[in-house]
């Protein structure tokens, strides 16, 4: 590379015909997305459990008597670290996108 090009990112392709001059035209007709900031818990309970029976006890009683019988535990989770909220928060699968 010489002196004259170091300050200027080499490309692969011809970028001009990808230049974006009017933002909004580049946007046209796809769906909005708000990002909202989940507010962080105002309360964090910690349970411990002597054995996996246990805590099997203890989530087969949440699940049915405070969950609906709906999954509690969602996402990556650790085999020794659980967490879940309460209620239980809307997932982003229940919202669909409607063309108008």
């Amino acid at each position: 590379m010489n002196e004259n090009n170091n300050n200027r990112q080499m490309t692969f392709f011809d970028v001009s015909k990808f230049e974006i001059n009017n933002i909004n035209e580049h946007y046209q007709d796809l769906p909005e997305y708000n990002n909202v900031n989940i507010p962080k818990p105002e309360i964090v309970a910690t349970f411990k459990f002597r054995t996996k029976e246990d805590f099997d006890l203890f989530h087969s009683v949440i699940k049915k008597e405070l969950y609906n019988d709906e999954r509690v535990f969602d996402g990556m989770q650790r085999k020794d670290v659980k967490n879940a909220w309460f209620p239980q928060r809307e997932k982003a699968s229940k919202f669909r996108y409607n063309d108008k």
